[in-house]
């Protein structure tokens, strides 16, 4: 990829200068490699011709990060965490010394998998649940990757851990991520709102854990010609646990000041033909149906630091749904939960194991490949072929009575012989027809609510005598498509094309009741 490198720094004198950080950069046989982006998190300085820099900084955030270079990755891990980080031990009036290791690496094919909103701590089920689902999913995944000539490597999007639960449950983000090394692959991770500590009565202060044990809260790499960008968009409010009514963090989707002016110099290295890839916890983007632009805070002031390139990928989570948006050169795709419903079905007794989010998407993670040719990615279900990218109901068969959570499904209601199409992937660019009989239906894209979930959260929620709460409440969503045949007993064909032109096809057989196992 190409670098706009705005300096090149001569060979260190022998004595550092106080309040100064100094080192090199060198690759696995000690030779130094120049051009490379070494921040404290402010300030950002490229390495010399041999690998050495110098950078004068007042220790903030205590630590010092790289950007590793294409063609290049850290030659060491913590756990499966790549060292590209290091942990600042002086004071910041005195000098110290930090170098960093890389190796070359073949990165002109390269995958990546995207997990958002992990969530595990330790209260019911949800470890065990999480890895015997999720990461055996996971390393089958990144084995069959490598089969094809990829080194996957992941990208957690937040909310790896619940602050509520650090305390009571005795599980924080040390022991979330000795769970989460159980994955094959080399991890890099996006701060969520619960990986912040809830005692702490600041930003900065609430992400100390996490720098000592994780590393930087926002970050940089390179991967095959393409920018990564790594953001903590979730700012903690000034004396959160006074306003906090739960135990939780107190925060605001929005990206620190100096986080931004940190992000505006190390774009400023990046030639504007590159590709980036944005990876934050709280989406950037309206979902479809809202009224406003951005969902952050500053989102407008994020979006013009990206305008000047011509390809933008956001990916992000926090939502627990579903949903893909389109703004100029940016486009973005919310993932739905690993999670599902907070681990619902595994912490309570339900009478079944569906993991699913409030939209119906099913617990999941996102698979990236980029080639020279560019990107290709799509979602797989947790247990799911990765052919499953749609559920479908016949509508004449489903009945929920209870109008507490759906006026839409109620027994005794007019049954019109509709089909009802959730197509939790759907965005910019896919379309959805339907055919009975070879012949085309119109099909309408409606909000509507996941009858799935309903049956297999709200309504065995509640017919336990628990009172209805937002984890489990169904959400209304938009990748909902609506089709009337003809008659109640001629099958539908439903065909799904997405953006990048694969096709996914169903026939459904009617009468289809409604089961659980859908």
């Amino acid at each position: 990829m190409k670098r706009l490198i705005l300096g090149i720094l001569l060979a260190l004198p022998a004595v550092c200068q106080a309040g100064v950080v100094s080192g090199r950069v060198c690759d696995s046989n000690g030779i130094g490699i120049g051009g490379v982006p070494v921040s404290d998190g402010y300030e950002i300085v490229t390495t010399a011709y041999d690998g050495r820099y110098s950078i004068d900084t007042k220790k903030k955030l205590g630590l010092l990060f790289i950007s590793t270079p294409s063609g290049y990755e850290p030659a060491t891990c913590h756990g499966n965490r790549p060292d590209f980080w290091r942990l600042l031990t002086t004071p910041a009036d005195e000098p110290e010394t930090v170098d960093f290791a890389l190796r070359k690496v073949d990165d002109s094919r390269f995958a990546f998998l995207a997990l958002a909103d992990n969530q595990i701590s330790n209260r019911g089920g949800d470890v065990n649940c999480f890895t015997s689902t999720t990461v055996p999913d996971v390393n089958a995944t990144v084995g069959e990757l490598r089969s094809e000539g990829y080194e996957p490597f992941l990208i957690l999007l937040g909310d790896q851990s619940h602050d509520r639960f650090w305390k009571d449950y005795r599980y924080g983000l040390p022991q979330a991520y000795s769970d989460i090394e159980r994955m094959n692959a080399r991890v890099y991770s996006v701060m969520g709102n619960h990986d912040h500590d809830p005692t702490a009565t600041n930003d900065i202060d609430a992400g100390a854990e996490w720098r000592r044990f994780i590393g930087p809260e926002y970050y940089s790499f390179d991967k095959g010609g393409v920018h990564f960008v790594v953001l903590d968009d979730e700012e903690i409010v000034e004396n959160g646990p006074s306003l906090s009514q739960d135990g939780e963090c107190v925060y605001k989707n929005k990206v620190r000041k100096a986080e931004l002016e940190w992000l505006a110099k190390d774009l400023a290295l990046v030639d504007k033909s590159t590709p980036v890839v944005l990876a934050m916890h709280a989406p950037l983007l309206a979902a479809p149906g809202m009224e406003e632009e951005f969902r952050l805070v500053n989102g407008a002031r994020l979006a013009s630091l990206l305008a000047e390139f011509d390809t933008v990928e956001v990916i992000s989570g926090h939502t627990h749904v579903s949903y893909a948006a389109q703004n100029g050169n940016i486009h973005e795709t919310n993932y739905g939960a690993v999670c599902g419903s907070w681990w619902l079905n595994a912490r309570i007794d339900l009478g079944n194991d569906n993991n699913i989010c409030r939209d119906g998407t099913p617990s999941g993670y996102a698979v990236w490949t980029r080639t020279p040719e560019g990107f290709s990615n799509y979602f797989k279900g947790t247990g799911l072929d990765r052919s499953k990218q749609m559920r479908a109901y016949d509508l004449n068969c489903v009945e929920i009575d209870n109008a507490e959570l759906t006026e839409s499904f109620l027994p005794g209601r007019k049954k019109t012989n509709e089909v009802l199409v959730n197509v939790w992937s759907y965005g910019p660019g896919w379309k959805v027809e339907m055919f009975e009989r070879g012949k085309p239906l119109k099909v309408e894209r409606v909000r509507s609510q996941d009858p799935l979930f309903l049956m297999s959260c709200s309504v065995p929620y509640i017919a336990k005598g628990k009172k209805l709460t937002g984890t489990v409440r169904p959400l209304f969503s938009w990748h909902m498509f609506k089709a009337k045949a003809s008659k109640a007993n001629s099958p539908v064909d439903i065909k799904v094309t997405d953006r990048e032109g694969r096709v996914y096809t169903r026939r459904l057989e009617r009468p289809q009741p409604m089961t659980l196992d859908m």
